[in-house]
């Protein structure tokens, strides 16, 4: 019966085989050594060298069919393909001492073939000659022996099979049912000459593609069916079969599928696991897949992953690895999401990834927090939409780190994030030391410092908030931050950190102070960190481990596209285990044709804007796609942006973005102060008895806004800080504080425009 090819095929009715055909192979068995040893010794040169190449080729098959080393295609394909494989033994035995007769008849003549055949004679005489002999025909012997229920089988084939219990062998096997149980008793449980007599199948379900049954032994045996015997009964491949135990030894499940089972199809999820990826020496050996379905949302399959019994954990593989294993051409086509369980994960292939196309954002109305403080940030690649948490009930705001390079659509990250605070209520503090690099944002923010000695002011203002409220709850004994109008929340975000947090910037020390106070405390006061940068990097962040440990592990990220380094310089949170930036590309495609063809235009790669891996503490993290919101401008309410009102510093913010926070600064700046604030002088009646000194900072601003100034005294010229601090060489935070202390002392005043200066008390 050949393998069937479709589904749709019902296996074909066993074969009645003539008994004669079993019985001659039988005595061609037994006859071929004697046979041999008697015709040797009369073969011709040429004919005793076809003799012994035909045997060379006959004993090479069959010492292969008895080690089981023949594929089972080709016994499918052969006549009395199933009795050559039952008779493997005694088939091979006949092959040896065939060898033997034939070696010594053409070599020695008759005197070999007398040696060997009349040998066992005249042992006492020759003792080693007739040993050979003597164990010549005992193997020999053995071979009628062990063949002996077969030469002894009634002629009569149409004999009814006796009713034995679990037997059904119908004279006519006219269903597939019955034509499975005939050919058991046929072949196998049959109890005159089965190859496991008295094994009986019992058949449970069978369709187009399997059938299963159990198979019982009789009382005291255990079952010893293997797949070969029921492969070769059934000629379907031996790997298509599986035995599972029963409730006892005398008992065995067993299926045989009528196709290839998909754990053996390398074109189904399931196979190529198991083909590829579970291997020895695999991307994840010792594991296996389980709850297999279909992925709608991806036109893929998507599974379980889970750890074998002699594995204790999942490894969390490299994702390109793991696309080259499922032989998939595209990485951007597989997703493995690590679960709070370390011995499962969810693995989709996906036929296409449902990011590719974006999802337009679809209003205000996603970015409005639930009960526990979640907005939708964009929709997940497992159909779910991907989630980050503004606040918590219980520990108050939630930082949020956003991280990508270039391209990779931090920005739209941070447009979206910041539109979320803008429409629930938040007063902002945005800061910016690139300048301007989200506009809209700063429409949406109660204040804005765009530029690099801007975005410190803007921190230098949000600290005093901190430190208003820290006070405040200490004297209202706040345990839990509730937003009201008049205490809204008032997130601080910081797009370019490293600007200001990177190893050379030049306000590194003061942000870092603000930062790290931040991070530590500003949750629970309802003053999140939103950070913004391209890399994670500790140097990047201040070099503070309290930086990156509160923002890392006690808040939201976002990881968009970044650089191979990331994952390796970093250790991120559990629940991103296995998610590497690095893995995202620049493009959906960009593979181009091996020749060119100036016919054929060329295929434009199309950007992953806005492809991330994103989740707060404790959710899982996997593949989403940010909204698609080019600009947030018609979302949001120029009329109504919210500002703190609880602190009460608030008309001064513009004057205390000028004054450094760092305590040792503060305190230098008033160390230069005398009480009655007119600086110190060493001058004593009018002679200077100290050592000559070089000019101080005040004195260096005095004389460069009197070189900018009007020679004639007649018109205020306004001077910016920039030009102040490269004509007086006076810069960072001391000269921010020196123009403050300035300021007053009423030597300096402040223009029209933001961060100029003239000489004199203000006009006004």
């Amino acid at each position: 019966m050949n393998q069937p090819q479709n589904p749709t095929q019902t296996p074909a009715a066993a074969e009645v085989r003539p008994a004669f055909t079993e019985r001659a192979i039988a005595y061609a068995t037994i006859t071929a050594p004697l046979a041999t040893g008697i015709t040797a010794p009369f073969l011709d040169g040429s004919a005793a060298v076809l003799g012994s190449i035909a045997y060379g080729g006959t004993a090479g098959f069959l010492a292969a069919n008895y080690m089981n080393r023949l594929p089972n295609q080709l016994l499918h394909q052969l006549p009395a393909g199933d009795i050559i494989r039952a008779h493997r033994t005694t088939l091979f035995g006949s092959t040896l001492t065939t060898g033997m007769a034939l070696f010594m008849g053409t070599t020695m003549g008759p005197e070999g073939t007398d040696a060997l055949m009349a040998g066992i004679l005249n042992i006492p005489a020759q003792p080693i000659p007739g040993i050979v002999s003597l164990g010549w025909w005992a193997a020999v012997a053995l071979i009628p022996y062990k063949l002996r229920k077969v030469l002894a089988r009634p002629r009569n084939t149409n004999k009814p099979a006796p009713n034995l219990p679990g037997i059904t062998a119908p004279a006519v096997a006219d269903t597939p049912a019955k034509q499975i149980a005939y050919r058991w008793h046929q072949v196998i449980s049959n109890p005159d000459n089965g190859t496991h007599r008295g094994q009986n199948l019992r058949l449970r379900t069978i369709s187009t593609m399997r059938w299963q049954g159990t198979i019982t032994a009789p009382t005291g045996q255990s079952v010893t069916v293997t797949p070969d015997t029921v492969s070769s009964a059934y000629q379907v491949p031996a790997a298509w079969i599986s035995l599972r135990p029963g409730t006892h030894s005398g008992e065995a499940h067993i299926t045989v599928n009528l196709v290839a089972p998909p754990e053996l199809d390398p074109t189904t999820l399931q196979g190529a696991w198991t083909k590829w990826v579970a291997r020895t020496g695999g991307v994840m050996p010792g594991t296996h897949l389980e709850n297999i379905q279909d992925d709608p949302n991806t036109g893929g399959h998507v599974a379980l992953v889970v750890a074998d019994d002699d594995t204790d954990s999942l490894t969390h593989p490299d994702r390109k690895k793991l696309a080259g294993a499922l032989r998939v051409s595209n990485p951007l086509l597989i997703s493995y999401e690590p679960r709070q369980n370390p011995r499962e994960a969810v693995i989709r292939k996906m036929e296409h990834n449902p990011l590719e196309k974006g999802a337009k954002f679809p209003g205000t109305h996603v970015l409005k927090p639930n009960k526990n403080g979640y907005i939708q940030l964009g929709p997940g690649v497992s159909g779910f939409p991907a989630r980050i948490q503004l606040f918590d009930p219980n520990l108050g705001a939630q930082h949020v780190l956003i991280a990508g390079v270039t391209g990779s659509g931090k920005g739209g990250t941070l447009q979206l994030v910041a539109l979320a605070h803008h429409v629930n209520g938040s007063a902002i503090l945005y800061a910016d030391p690139k300048g301007s690099s989200n506009p809209v944002i700063e429409t949406m923010a109660a204040y804005s410092g765009c530029g690099l000695d801007e975005s410190i002011g803007a921190l230098r203002i949000w600290y005093h908030g901190l430190k208003h409220r820290i006070e405040q709850s200490k004297q209202l004994g706040m345990k839990n931050f509730k937003p009201s109008p008049d205490m809204p929340w008032a997130p601080l975000i910081l797009d370019e950190a490293s600007q200001l947090l990177g190893e050379k910037a030049e306000h590194r020390k003061e942000a870092t102070f603000i930062i790290k106070a931040g991070a530590s405390l500003g949750r629970s006061l309802g003053m999140p960190v939103i950070l913004a940068n391209q890399i994670m990097q500790l140097d990047q962040l201040g070099g503070e481990a309290a930086i990156r440990d509160n923002l890392f592990y006690g808040g939201s990220l976002v990881l968009l596209r970044s650089d191979s380094q990331q994952k390796n310089l970093i250790d991120l949170p559990e629940n991103f285990a296995g998610c590497n930036p690095a893995d995202i590309p620049a493009a959906w495609s960009g593979d181009r044709d091996m020749v060119y063809d100036p016919d054929k235009p060329i295929n434009d790669p199309e950007r992953t804007f806005g492809l991330a891996f994103a989740a707060s503490p404790g959710a899982h993290a996997e593949m989403m796609r940010n909204w698609i919101l080019e600009d947030a401008t018609p979302y949001t309410d120029p009329n109504n942006v919210p500002h703190p009102a609880d602190w009460p510093f608030w008309e001064q913010r513009h004057d205390l973005a000028q004054i450094s926070v760092l305590p040792d600064e503060q305190d230098n700046a008033d160390a230069d102060l005398d009480d009655d604030g007119s600086g110190t002088s060493s001058l004593l009646t009018g002679i200077d008895l100290g050592p000559k000194k070089g000019p101080t900072a005040e004195e260096k601003i005095l004389a460069a806004l009197d070189d900018l100034g009007d020679p004639a005294g007649l018109e205020v010229i306004y001077t910016s800080r920039e030009t102040i601090s490269r004509v007086s060489g006076v810069t960072g935070s001391t000269l921010d504080n020196t123009l403050s202390n300035l300021r007053r002392k009423d030597r300096i005043h402040r223009g029209p425009e933001r961060g100029t200066y003239a000489l004199g008390p203000d006009p006004q």
